[in-house]
């Protein structure tokens, strides 16, 4: 222990310690006096300071008591910021599911493998979840445990020695991919009865159907987006926010040739948005609006969908997954599908492309049957 003159008047007793880490530190406490009595309060003092900073880094070093609940805030807290408000909204919905199933006391450490598989097992296999939205579960969680890896909680990731098999396909699910799209005469029927119930919203739906735009693409189109024979995806509509944001990856990013009638859908648009008295013709004008000049809302387009009589059930994204099916109906190759709808992971568009061209195997085979040599 060394002592400090201070300018006022009074001493400064100093001592260095080596901390739980190993490194060097400094503790003090300032005192009127400098007198022998002075001197052992100021050590008493200074090992009372000592042995709580060691005790409150011990406490802080320890992560054994580091909860699931707390490292998935933490983690959120930071991811939240880097993400669009859409994906947060998503993450939070997963956030709660998961909640559900993991008790808010449960530790890091009381994460292994076998626990996480025998969620994700009752949640596919017991609960009858979807294969997907199981995944999604499990990804939510790996994310938590990764971050917690980061910040030395945990020193592996036990989710990823999890993996889970997909239940044989019933004939209930294969039915359900081909309930994804729609088959021509059906598309013919819906654009029909939407041009009774709203002529705008048929032609957001045509348009979606020969582009396979996404619903926030689709209503982000700016009048500077649109060229001769081709539009440009620059960004997305985002509902939470109600503003253009950028696409969804970089593959979203992309030039669309159009249809003769996808043009003329455009045109008939920009015409109706002038009977309207809506704003047209400046480049950052919106194309696909409502009366008060903003981007269609999609709960909207939805609920006029509603109205729609169909054996099917219509969401803005079948009209999507219908663009998929008509071009692999004529024969457009898997990968300039994929670049068209801009699709990076090919399972989407082949859960399509696969069942449609399955079909036309049996077309084949029905029209074989009819030669007669």
């Amino acid at each position: 222990m060394w002592v400090e003159d201070l300018p006022n008047g009074k001493y400064k007793y100093c001592e260095r310690y080596t901390d739980t880490k190993g490194k060097i530190r400094k503790v003090s406490v300032t005192l009127d006096k400098n007198s022998s009595r002075a001197q052992n309060e100021a050590s008493r003092l200074l090992y009372n300071k000592i042995d709580e900073k060691r005790e409150k880094q011990a406490m802080e070093n320890d992560t054994s008591s580091v909860t699931f609940w707390e490292a998935q805030d933490k983690f959120l807290a930071v991811y939240n910021d880097t993400v669009k408000a859409r994906t947060v909204t998503a993450r939070i919905s997963a956030k709660n599911k998961i909640r559900e199933i993991i008790p808010e006391k449960t530790l890091l450490t009381e994460i292994t493998s076998n626990y996480i598989l025998s969620l994700l097992e009752k949640i596919y296999y017991v609960d009858n979840y979807s294969y997907p939205y199981m995944i999604l579960i499990k990804s939510n969680i790996s994310m938590v445990l990764d971050y917690a890896i980061s910040k030395g909680y945990i020193e592996n990731n036990p989710s990823s020695k999890v993996k889970i098999k997909k239940k044989i396909e019933t004939f209930e699910q294969r039915q359900a991919k081909k309930d994804k799209y729609l088959e021509l005469d059906e598309l013919r029927d819906i654009l029909k009865q939407l041009r009774i119930i709203d002529k705008p919203t048929a032609l957001i739906i045509e348009f979606m159907a020969l582009t396979g735009l996404r619903y926030g693409e689709c209503v982000a189109l700016q009048y500077k987006n649109i060229n001769t024979d081709t539009i440009e995806i620059t960004g997305s509509f985002d509902p939470i926010t109600h503003s253009k944001t950028t696409p969804k990856n970089i593959h979203s990013e992309r030039t669309i040739a159009l249809s003769d009638r996808a043009k003329k859908i455009l045109d008939e648009r920009i015409e109706l948005n002038s009977e309207m008295n809506i704003r047209s013709g400046k480049p950052e004008n919106f194309i696909f609006v409502n009366r008060y000049n903003l981007p269609e809302y999609i709960e909207t387009v939805n609920s006029r969908l509603r109205k729609v009589k169909s054996d099917k059930k219509l969401t803005t994204h079948i009209f999507r997954h219908t663009h998929i099916a008509m071009l692999t109906e004529v024969g457009i190759p898997l990968k300039a599908i994929m670049e068209r709808v801009g699709h990076t992971n090919p399972n989407t568009t082949l859960s399509i492309y696969s069942h449609v061209t399955d079909k036309m195997s049996k077309n084949i085979v029905e029209k074989l049957n009819k030669i007669d040599l």
